[in-house]
This record gives structure tokens, sequence and C-alpha cells, in this order.
């Protein structure tokens, strides 16, 4: 296409390129946070009003031909006469001026030649000025301004707002909907987007119009309707508002035809239906992008993908025990404990492992980390952590001392909307869980435990109840349950790596437990220290001395034994 004045000078302030990846942008959303929907459309300049009229592009985009609106009879109201209009005529109308001529039909200021016509344009001011310039008349060919192009006309829809309700209001279950679509035609062809359940209905659609010759059917005509669907089928259909978009004047501009990233704008819907008397009032907005290409051209550059609802972010959630307190007892006085969590819907559940011997008032003691990857947002996800206490047996079943549900949607939609843009792990946010109030417990602190690489885990406490038992966490708690629960984008998860279970990198510290049962063939270091361990809490909850010898020569039998095995396999 042709150039402009000042087109060099324009490309010196383009701004870089938005596939710079750690470039920091300005965040254009109301609250200034980035969305999936600013994502996908940052690149395209946000205008809040239709281009022709901002500052920016007002000038540039000064229409390519004369406009004359037809009319079929008398016009009847000249304030509204445009509404009457039947078509429009477009040309190309220039004028030409005789320069002044002498008596015998001779230039007077050239006596010795015959009179020529000049063009004078805007910023000839006279006759005079128009021949020092030397721009005699010259008939041009309409093909040589306006050389034929074929092209794809593409039109990305966003959204529709300030919708002025239609007429076909309906109600469902008490609450009132709408449904609309967008249409679009231009030419003889026409175009609709699906049908969206909402007053102001995001579309995200992309029309394509291909092999479209300009100059040629250039009117571009979108349109809100409110429709009424009964058993798949369209029964009625009210036009909210229409706007029209002139695609030669676009077209035939050099910078907008230059313009990589098409300007986003916003357009007002009009509906001139007499029977409504809203005629020039604003039915609503429509946000579009449209762009214009040669279709040679577009056959190898496919649409940009505007689909914003169907945007995910790969996340990785870690979870980390760390302690239990106050759980129920199973085994007359203490608990054989360990932690199941379940990130319903994403792979198998995970557990930890098991602490013996978990008294009432005591701690039992685990930092296990667990870890899982998921997309938000899944239509098939509901981000629910399901969380299992329970008392490991040998012989009989295990037994569940306590159970509940973590809503954990808040969490991973905050680590999606903090990380839209947001292309080098350095720039990337993770996301904990320490607000009091998350999860409905009233009860919540912040703490803040530390792995062997000296970083700070934000931990909160909540309460655990069993349907056995009731739902009350104030008085039906049957286990006090610490943990850390973390979201971030796998790109940051890949670049600061942690272990699961307590190993590294960042790895998580033993537990500070008492003595464990063990193998006494295997580690019988670990099985006396047990022993003395469980000897040394059986007297102090003895009170008879007839028991006290008795274990005491139970006790020393059972070092003798030990003692015996190591002597037979000094190897063990």
């Amino acid at each position: 296409g042709g150039g402009v004045e000042g087109e060099e000078e324009y490309r010196m302030v383009l701004p870089i390129d938005d596939e710079e990846p750690d470039r920091q942008e300005v965040v254009d959303t109301p609250d200034g946070k980035p969305t999936a929907e600013w994502l996908v459309l940052r690149k395209h300049a946000p205008h809040k009003v239709p281009l022709e009229k901002t500052t920016e592009w007002e000038s540039l985009f000064e229409p390519s031909f004369d406009e004359v609106p037809l009319f079929s009879g008398k016009i009847h109201d000249a304030k509204r006469k445009q509404s009457e209009s039947v078509g429009v005529l477009k040309c190309k109308v220039n004028i030409f001026r005789k320069e002044d001529e002498t008596a015998n039909g001779k230039s007077r200021k050239y006596p010795d030649r015959e009179p020529r016509f000049y063009e004078v344009g805007p910023k000839d001011v006279s006759v005079e000025a128009a021949i020092d310039l030397e721009k005699p008349y010259k008939m041009k060919s309409i093909m040589e301004l306006y050389p034929e192009a074929t092209v794809e006309v593409r039109v990305y829809v966003i959204q529709a707002f300030q919708i002025t309700p239609g007429g076909l209001e309906r109600e469902a279950d008490g609450k009132k909907f709408w449904e609309h679509i967008v249409t679009a035609d231009l030419g003889k062809h026409h175009a609709e987007t699906e049908v969206v359940r909402a007053l102001n209905p995001k579309m995200f659609h992309t029309f394509q119009f291909k092999n479209m010759s300009l100059p040629g059917p250039s009117i571009l005509r979108l349109g809100v309707k409110d429709i009424s669907i009964f058993q798949g089928n369209v029964t009625d259909e009210v036009l909210v508002g229409e706007t029209c978009v002139d695609l030669e004047d676009r077209w035939f501009c050099g910078r907008w035809r230059n313009e990589k990233y098409k300007p986003r704008e916003v357009r007002d819907l009009f509906n001139e239906d007499e029977s409504k008397g809203e005629q020039g009032v604003s039915q609503g907005k429509l946000s579009i992008i449209v762009d214009v290409m040669e279709q040679n051209k577009a056959d190898e550059m496919p649409p940009e993908d505007i689909q914003v609802l169907g945007k995910t972010q790969n996340c990785e959630l870690r979870v980390v025990i760390w302690n239990t307190h106050d759980t129920a007892c199973k085994d007359t006085y203490t608990s054989d404990v360990y932690i199941v969590c379940e990130l319903i819907g994403v792979g198998q559940p995970k557990q930890t492992d098991v602490h013996y011997g978990v008294k009432k008032g005591a701690y039992g003691m685990f930092n296990w980390r667990l870890k899982w990857r998921a997309k938000y947002p899944s239509t098939t996800l509901e981000y629910l952590m399901r969380i299992q206490v329970w008392d490991d047996n040998v012989i009989s079943t295990h037994a569940s001392i306590a159970e509940g549900i973590l809503p954990l949607g808040p969490l991973f939609k905050e680590c999606f909307e903090r990380n839209q843009g947001k292309t080098s792990p350095d720039d990337m946010e993770d996301v904990w869980l320490i607000a009091p109030g998350v999860t409905g417990q009233p009860d919540q602190t912040k703490e803040y435990l530390v792995d062997e690489d000296g970083f700070k885990n934000p931990t909160l406490w909540t309460k655990l109840t069993h349907p056995n038992t009731g739902y009350n966490p104030a008085k039906d708690c049957q286990c006090k349950l610490q943990m850390s629960f973390q979201v971030m984008p796998r790109a940051k998860a890949r670049a600061a790596p942690a272990g699961s279970k307590r190993m590294g990198p960042s790895k998580l510290p033993e537990p500070g437990r008492p003595p464990q049962p063990a193998n006494p063939l295997l580690y019988p270091e670990k099985c006396r220290a047990y022993i003395v361990y469980t000897c040394v809490e059986f007297f102090k909850r003895c009170k008879g001395p007839c028991l006290c010898c008795i274990c005491c020569l139970l006790l020393a039998a059972i070092i003798g034994l030990i003692a015996g095995i190591n002597m037979a396999f000094p190897g063990l």
C-alpha cells in the first residue's frame, strides 16, 4: 500500500516486539492485575472508542473515497436523513482550476501558451502556488489510485458489554437471563457466533471473510442480537444494536496496513428502529479487532488464537505435612499415625510415613512433602484436597482418625492471575495458603518452619473431625494438623525444584521423633533404644513395685537376648 507522510518517523517509535521474554509490561486491566484476557490481547493497543475517533488515527483515516448518500424519494426528516439513505455512492471527486487567461485566450502568466488546468489541494492557497509547484491537470486512472487487491478480512470479536436488555428476557429457576449472538455481514457474506447466555457476553470469536476484493464491498456490519431458542432452534430474535466499519478507509491507510498488531477498539451499538424510539442512543458496546491482509499472505498466517476461556497454566502444588497434635487414640492410649492427601481428580492419593506411638497430648512429627501437577483452569477439576488421618495396624484394618476437604481453587486462581504474561521463571510468583479463614476454620494461625536450605515455609494449623464424632471443630476435633500449601507455575518449579518426602533439593529435616519400633536383626540399636524408651514410659505410669520388678526382669531378659544375637551373629 502507499506510504504516508511521517511513516518512517512512526516506525522509529514502534514498541519493542512483544516476543522479548523478560520485558516488564504495563497491565491495563481495571484493577491493575494481569488476567487471561490481558495475556492474549496485550499486543494490541487498547482504545475505548472507534479508531476513527481517536486523536492518533482520526487524521490518518481520511476517507479513501468521497461518499454521496443515495435516497429514494423525498427526505422526510432532515435531521435523520442518514437513516433514510438507501445506499452510498463511492467516488473520487477532484477539482481542477483553470489558470487566468487573457482576452485572446492565452495564459496570463505565460502568454505564449494556452491556459492549463491545475490541481489545487489543501496546501495550495492559490492557482499561482499550484503553478509554481508544477502540478498541472492530469487525469489519473482509478486503478492507479486504488489498485484492486484480493484480501482476507479477520474480525476478532472479544466481548459485548453495557448491553441494553432486549425484549426477549426469559426466566429460569427464578433468575432472569438473556441469550445473545454477534452477527457479521460483509457484502453478500453473513456469519454468526455461537449463542452465549449472558447479558454482557464474552465471545472471543474470530470471523474470517476470504477472497474479498478491495475496492469493493467494504462496509463491515457487526450486530448484537437477543435471541430465543426452543429445542435447539431459534424461535425469535431482536436486534440490540449494530456498528459499521469502512474497510477501504483502513486498507488504503499505509500506517494501518503496516501495523503488525492491529489496535483494539470499542464501538457503540445503535438501533435505528423507529419503533424503539431510541435512534442515536447507544444500546451497548462491542470490543473488536479488525485486520485485513492480502489473501496470499493470509494463507501463510493463521488467525490469532483469542480463545481466552481455553487458556490454561501448568501448575505444581507442594504440600508439606509438618506435625499433628491432639490426635485421638485408637490403640488404648496411642495411635500409629500417618496422613493421606489426595488432590481429587489428579492421580492417586499420596501418604506420609508412619509415626508410631503418638499419644493424645504429644506431637506426631512428619516433615513430609507431597507434590502434584495440575492445569488451571479446568472444567473437570474442582481443586479440592482430601486430607485423611489414619491409624496404622499390622493385623487388623487401618482405622480412620479424622478427615476433611480443603478447597484450593482460590490458591490456584491467584497463582494463575499473578503469572499471566510472565515468561521468565525469575519473574514468576509462587502463592502460599497463609490467610486465616480460607478453609473455613476460624482458629488458623500463621507460623513458619525452615527447611535445610534455610527457606521459611509459611504454615497453618487446621482442625479435622470425623463423621462418627460430629462436625463441630471446636468440640469434635479428632486431630490438629500443621501443613504448608504452595502453588507455582511449572516453569518456576523446574527452576526451583524441591524433592518429595524428605529428599532434596530443599530437603526437609528429619523429625525429632522418639525411638520407633525396629527389626532387632536389621536395626538392633534402634530396637534397643525403642525398648528402653517404652519401658521408661511404662515406669512413669507404673504405681505398683511388683510390676516394676517384673518389668526390670523383662527388660534385662530382652537386653540379654539382643546381646546374645549380636554375639551369635557378629556380622549383623
